[in-house]
């Protein structure tokens, strides 16, 4: 927790930065038009990453998430241009996001592969289908009521900021108030020591990847809605949007450490970064590599043992 809180910490400084840097170079940045445009940018990133963030509590790491996204895209478009009621078409991308995260669950824990290794593979395969189903086209011309999910908006504020809120609490509840949480943080802090305190280790890191599935699968939804048109590369890199949320958000790579106001921090920062840059006048060609410094800053700045580097600092030069 120690960790989290020093994510925290550096994740506030980090935007209290920007916002003075911003409030003296681009004041036409703060209005609520591009407010709301943020927070719409981050609802699907921080939906998502809240799956991601219960798979690196585990001690694992999904990186077919990508193709999974665009997997349930591909089952909202159909199900939507079938006419299909609203309710059934969310179900329907839930069903295929928790069907291939609980595969994904199975092929790691079941035949004991690296869970990069693993879904990486299934990555393959996922995309390989989307293309051989799809044939490769686009999927267009999504009824106009299901559009109301990505595009509406209540009180002027985009719909999916209040899903990804309600999502949000609830992934902190079921973390910090369930069995379920205190399971993740059991298993990826030391998995025989939670064997041994009588929790099912393969069962809960299953259950990890199936909420995985089951965020992105809702991300989908909104997704797809939102832009009203899927291509069979959707969610291509997605992965490591969600990997980096979750781990500039104070989340360990090798478990038993995460927070959901860190993270959800890390999906808002990585979201904004994009917006900022153009205030800026940076090139999009230089926004990638923008982008990896300031996470890769964001990191470093909590991953030091800046107390270790001072004292040793301070030795060398007693000796000296």
């Amino acid at each position: 927790m120690y960790k989290n809180r020093k994510a925290i910490k550096a994740l506030l400084a980090f935007y209290a930065i920007i916002l003075i840097v911003m409030i003296c170079r681009a004041p036409s940045f703060f209005t609520f038009e591009n407010a709301t445009d943020i927070l719409l940018n981050t609802s699907t990133t921080a939906i998502a990453a809240m799956g991601m963030l219960c798979v690196l509590l585990v001690g694992d790491i999904d990186v077919s998430v990508g193709a999974v996204l665009a997997a349930c895209c591909t089952t909202t478009g159909i199900l939507a241009k079938a006419g299909l009621p609203m309710i059934v078409v969310i179900l329907g991308s839930l069903a295929v996001g928790l069907l291939l995260g609980v595969v994904n669950g199975l092929v790691v824990t079941m035949l004991k592969l690296d869970a990069i290794v693993a879904t990486l593979g299934l990555l393959s395969i996922y995309r390989g289908l989307l293309i051989i189903i799809t044939k490769g086209s686009w999927i267009n011309g999504l009824p106009a009521g299901i559009l109301k999910i990505g595009q509406g908006k209540w009180f002027g504020i985009p719909i999916p900021v209040y899903i990804s809120i309600v999502i949000v609490a609830l992934m902190w509840f079921i973390l910090n108030r369930t069995e379920w949480g205190r399971n993740f943080y059991a298993v990826g802090s030391n998995k025989d020591s939670a064997r041994l305190s009588g929790i099912n280790v393969k069962l809960t890191r299953i259950i990890a990847f199936a909420v995985c599935g089951i965020m992105v699968g809702l991300a989908a939804v909104i997704y797809t809605t939102r832009f009203g048109g899927i291509q069979s590369n959707t969610g291509k890199g997605w992965e490591m949007t969600l990997i980096s949320s979750a781990v500039v958000g104070g989340a360990s790579t090798v478990g038993g450490e995460g927070d959901v106001a860190g993270v959800f921090l890390g999906a808002l920062l990585v979201s904004a970064l994009g917006t900022v840059l153009v205030f800026f006048g940076i090139d999009a060609l230089w926004e990638q590599a923008v982008q990896g410094l300031i996470i890769f800053i964001s990191v470093a700045s909590y991953a030091i043992d800046f107390k270790k580097v001072k004292a040793k600092l301070t030795k060398g030069g007693r000796k000296a």
